[in-house]
């Protein structure tokens, strides 16, 4: 299961500094995987192929935000702690809000559902467990 996305992030004021990160975003073995490049405003690369990987105990929520009319929307991914989505760009205070095309609408929202109930089941079973 994988969905491509794609953010944009301005570090400091000047328009120059304007970046885009361009992805995929898969979910296996109880983990998110995100790999992705950044790009600068003119569309070249400026880094190579990155991935970052966290286990999906660190993730707070997962929520997919339906966008304006014929736009796609937006994956907002939590984590417990700032720190965790550190090693990503653009995240900020433990969040990462992914854009996602409206063709890639319906399979955000499948894995917005998927991850949110397998949490869910964790929480119940941590429960249990006490």
């Amino acid at each position: 299961m994988s969905i491509p996305y794609k953010y944009s992030m301005y570090e400091g004021t000047e328009l120059n500094k304007y970046k885009e990160v361009k992805g995929i975003l898969s979910f296996a073995d109880r983990e998110l995987l995100f790999e992705y490049k950044v790009y600068d405003a003119n569309g070249n690369g400026i880094s190579n192929l990155s991935k970052f990987a966290i286990q999906l105990d660190n993730i707070k929520s997962i929520q997919y935000k339906k966008g304006f009319l014929f736009t796609g929307g937006k994956l907002i991914i939590k984590a417990n702690q700032w720190a965790f989505f550190e090693p990503l760009p653009g995240s900020d205070q433990g969040v990462i809000k992914l854009n996602i095309k409206r063709r890639d609408r319906s399979e955000a929202i499948r894995i917005s559902t998927k991850l949110n109930l397998y949490m869910s089941q964790q929480r119940l079973d941590d429960m249990d467990g006490e």
